[in-house]
């Protein structure tokens, strides 16, 4: 799949597979860290769902701004180090005896701030490497080695969890951004110079301009709207998922790593079979449907524990249901923004989506966490699967239904 490709984008490959390998295996990590060590209620997890992406919320427009003014590369590589730092302090401060609720909060805001400056410079730097009509297949290739990273990452991380610790799953996680910045340190890809200062505008014209370019778009507008959707309800069950899986439905870590990686054999196998679909299935309705069918699968949580006998098959299903769409039309949606966007502006677009992508999830997760106060945790995640559910139907109301190809 990688042959034929430059020596620099097989680089930036194996530092998004090394990262990424390392956030998998460490995803599940802070929560249980906060449950098994800290002794951490729903309360507690819903801070850290707020906290995961308050920086987003706050900083995401005008972190766009900044990677559309500088070189990506080094702020990719200064993310990855500062990264480093902060996740290690977590299992040094625990096996210590002395980490605190506090500091886990202190550090999922550091990490969701750096891994969104991170993320806009990586969407932004990869069309300087590839040419347009391979941007798709660069793209699927970068979801392929993620939907490997999700099988081999959860099962990984719940093995050290219940084998080791739950920090010993981050420390794991905190050296694969020191071998990530290692690997983007070595490649030789000139970036243009950044536009002197006299010729910058002020910070608010240039968010407006990025935020211009997607909603004058009538394809890019309705699937920001439904990435919000989606997001917000999203939000309202993600703090959740471990509390759920693991206290209330009585699954081991480590087999809600064995669960997770059964998503990631499905998101492996819809990245392989990107061009494929892409040949077959008109675009729009494509993404339309993908949509619905995360919905579906989200709806086999709450379900699960209404039906205990069927418990570890709806778990599967859920993780295949959701997973095996999201690399089709992330691939998509991906490529569509930066065939579609000017180069010059596709920091402030990255993190718009970021922004989008995270943004309310804090509003989600606090509203959650009150409701959970007076009704049943079920109920809450019930609400979050009807409300996921108006995502395809926006998406539906729009030109995109008619969008044929990419």
């Amino acid at each position: 799949m990688f042959a034929g490709w430059s020596r620099d984008f097989r680089a930036l490959l194996a530092a998004f597979a090394v990262s990424s390998l390392g956030t998998k295996v460490a995803r599940e990590a802070v929560p249980l860290t906060a449950v098994l060590v800290l002794q951490a209620g729903p309360g507690a997890l819903s801070l850290l769902g707020v906290a995961a992406t308050l920086p987003v919320l706050l900083l995401g427009l005008f972190a766009g701004v900044w990677v559309d003014r500088w070189r990506r590369r080094p702020l990719m590589i200064a993310a990855d180090l500062l990264r480093f730092a902060a996740v290690v302090s977590v299992p040094i401060a625990a096996w210590g005896g002395v980490l605190t609720l506090a500091q886990l909060l202190v550090v999922v805001i550091a990490v969701a701030a750096l891994s969104l400056l991170f993320t806009a410079a990586d969407a932004a730097y990869l069309p300087s490497l590839v040419a347009p009509d391979r941007l798709t297949k660069a793209n699927a290739a970068r979801e392929t080695i993620d939907a490997t990273a999700e099988i081999v990452g959860p099962p990984t991380g719940g093995l050290l969890v219940q084998l080791l610790t739950a920090p010993a799953a981050l420390l794991m996680d905190a050296l694969s951004y020191l071998v990530s910045a290692l690997f983007l340190f070595r490649m030789k890809h000139v970036e243009p110079v950044a536009p002197p200062p006299t010729a910058r505008r002020r910070v608010l014209q240039e968010i407006a301009e990025g935020l211009g370019a997607l909603w004058r778009d009538p394809i890019l507008r309705p699937l920001l709207l439904a990435r919000a959707i989606r997001t917000f309800f999203g939000g309202m069950i993600g703090p959740f998922y471990v509390l759920y899986v693991v206290r209330q439905l009585g699954v081991s870590p480590a087999m809600m790593g064995i669960l997770i990686a059964c998503g990631g054999v499905a998101a492996l196998i819809g990245a392989a079979l990107v061009p494929w679909l892409n040949a077959r299935v008109p675009a729009g309705p494509g993404l339309i449907g993908a949509f619905a069918i995360k919905t579906l699968g989200l709806a086999m949580l709450p379900l699960a524990g209404l039906m205990p006998a069927l418990l570890l098959p709806l778990l599967v299903l859920q993780q295949l249901l959701q997973d095996s769409v999201t690399s089709w039309f992330a691939v998509n949606e991906r490529t569509l923004r930066q065939k579609r966007v000017p180069k010059s502006q596709l920091g402030r677009v990255a993190a718009t989506i970021a922004v989008v992508n995270d943004g309310p999830v804090p509003l989600g997760a606090l509203i959650a966490g009150l409701l959970v106060q007076v009704v049943s945790l079920d109920t809450v995640l019930w609400i979050g699967v009807a409300g996921y559910a108006l995502s395809p139907l926006v998406a539906l109301l729009s030109p995109v239904r008619g969008l044929r190809s990419i």
